[in-house]
């Protein structure tokens, strides 16, 4: 193990309100890239599984019929940016709160709001200052 000091100035930018509720988690390494430095992070704003994976959303099918699949359930959002690099390492879990879905991390966020809101229901999703609401 090894020690870091984080000093925490402000929220993360992704937070919609200052009501949240945070759980702690693991994050794992599986998967992360290193970056030209050989540190591996998980960012802020990364849905994270059960297990402390970051979930992937990819997208198949045409223009006008696009769907969207996520690689597993997300159990909620990193608080904060997580070094990875000599394994997995505890982080804060996001269960509840408001986001702005725009400044979440990965691909197909915001297309794919609907699943999320779906899969983490206390999480309120906001796209372009927007409250998504579950349909049909």
């Amino acid at each position: 193990m090894f020690y870091t000091k984080k000093t925490y100035d402000n929220a993360p930018e992704f937070l919609k309100s200052e009501r949240y509720q945070n759980i702690s988690c693991t994050v794992s390494d599986t998967g992360v890239t290193a970056d030209e430095y050989g540190k591996k992070f998980v960012l802020a704003g990364t849905l994270l599984d059960a297990a402390g994976k970051a979930v992937k959303i990819t997208r198949s099918g045409s223009v006008d019929a696009y769907t969207y699949a996520l690689s597993a359930d997300p159990a909620g959002i990193l608080f904060d940016t997580v070094e990875v690099t000599h394994g997995p390492q505890p982080g804060a879990l996001m269960i509840d709160g408001s986001v702005n879905t725009e400044r979440l991390q990965g691909n197909y966020v915001v297309e794919s709001v609907q699943q999320l809101v779906v899969k983490m229901p206390f999480i309120k999703f906001f796209v372009d200052g927007q409250l998504q609401i579950k349909e049909g």
